[in-house]
């Protein structure tokens, strides 16, 4: 009898401590994610708005010159005059397009070449060996320094525009994928070949998996090199695009109309970016 009590107040003090402690649901923790995000959030905008009302308030009270640095409303201005009236007899849209479009080529083709070479000099040492000094003596070489002998040889066209921003771009897209395949663990792929898997199948199964993460990173970093050398690029006797913008303005010291392009180009060039994040999130969902 008194080893049934005992058992019965054991019971009832396990379920009265159960009871009483916390509990945490599935719910709780999400909403909890949710908080923190949207701190974080509040945090990454915080700094940019902070950045604008100081330098809307320095221009307004005249303590920089608008000649130097127009005020924000003034850029503002600016943009919507050359949104309704277009640029230099241009609509706004026609440089948007086409400077987009040789971003966009540029970058396209930058990451298939570099793809590629970064695949076949990451997995064979002969192909690495026979590329490595042409890579490494082009690779220290800024794009802005082909510009006269990209006219000289394709022309003022778009050729030669979208080669120098291609140029800027296959490199490091081609640095990250052969670092990405040389990160592979040796032991998933001597595991391949035991099985009896071939080259080819080693590659989509094992090799390219295991580089995506870096591959992404060198596209996101690539990308953003291709939006900067726009400007250079549409420097060669164009009429056309973002950075025809702000090389027209800078001539003619039309300060609302150089950071008019400016802006528009970093805007482009974030759009872009949290785009390919969006998808590196998706394609590489194993990295959390």
């Amino acid at each position: 009898m008194q080893l049934k009590a005992s058992q019965q107040t054991a019971q009832q003090i396990a379920q009265q401590t159960a009871a009483n402690a916390p509990k945490f649901k599935g719910q709780d923790l999400k909403t909890q994610e949710l908080r923190e995000r949207g701190l974080l959030f509040c945090v990454g905008i915080a700094m940019p708005v902070l950045i604008l009302i100081l330098w809307e308030i320095t221009t307004q009270q005249g303590w920089i010159d608008e000649l130097f640095l127009p005020s924000i409303s003034g850029i503002v201005t600016e943009f919507f005059a050359i949104a309704s009236k277009g640029y230099a007899g241009t609509p706004l849209m026609s440089h948007v397009l086409a400077s987009l479009r040789r971003v966009f080529t540029a970058f396209g083709v930058g990451t298939l070449v570099g793809l590629l070479l970064g695949l076949l000099m990451g997995y064979y040492k002969y192909i690495r060996a026979a590329f490595y000094v042409v890579t490494e003596i082009l690779r220290p070489i800024p794009p802005l320094a082909f510009i006269t002998l990209f006219i000289l040889w394709f022309g003022i066209g778009e050729i030669s525009k979208v080669l120098i921003i291609l140029y800027a771009g296959a490199l490091i897209v081609m640095l990250n994928t052969m670092e990405g395949v040389r990160a592979c663990p040796k032991q998933k792929i001597l595991a391949a070949r035991t099985l009896g898997a071939k080259d080819l199948a080693i590659f989509a199964y094992v090799i390219f998996p295991a580089a995506l993460p870096y591959i992404f990173t060198g596209m996101r970093v690539a990308l953003s090199v291709d939006f900067g050398i726009l400007v250079a690029a549409e420097l060669l006797a164009g009429d056309l695009g973002m950075g025809y913008i702000i090389q027209d303005a800078s001539t003619f010291f039309n300060v609302e109309a150089l950071f008019v392009g400016i802006l528009m180009i970093a805007f482009f060039g974030v759009v872009s970016d949290f785009l390919l994040r969006l998808i590196s999130a998706r394609v590489v969902h194993w990295q959390g």
